[in-house]
């Protein structure tokens, strides 16, 4: 994550507007509460902005979303497209 920035959980629109909204997106698509980790989704997608591209965050957050629902653990998700972006970095072609 950023160290200039905290955690988006723990930023003053947190309690009166994200959560909020996350609550009621969870809630319209019947997913039950807290179901997903902001934070470090946050920290996923903030290292595939740096090593891959930007645009390229909310499609890995939608691959890790469907890895979830299909049995994968979040921290395991995440791990493997941090690990695939670093090594992305090392590749001869970039």
């Amino acid at each position: 994550m950023n160290a200039t920035k905290p955690p988006v959980t723990q930023t003053a629109q947190w309690a009166t507007y994200l959560e909020p909204w996350i609550r009621q997106v969870e809630a319209e698509l019947n997913l039950g509460q807290d179901t997903v980790d902001v934070d470090r989704v946050h920290q996923m997608t903030s290292v595939v902005a740096e090593h891959i591209q930007r645009s390229m965050a909310p499609i890995a957050s939608y691959l890790v979303g469907y890895a979830v629902g299909r049995g994968a653990r979040i921290e395991e998700a995440c791990v493997v497209v941090e690990r695939l972006c670093r090594e992305s970095d090392a590749a001869p072609s970039r």
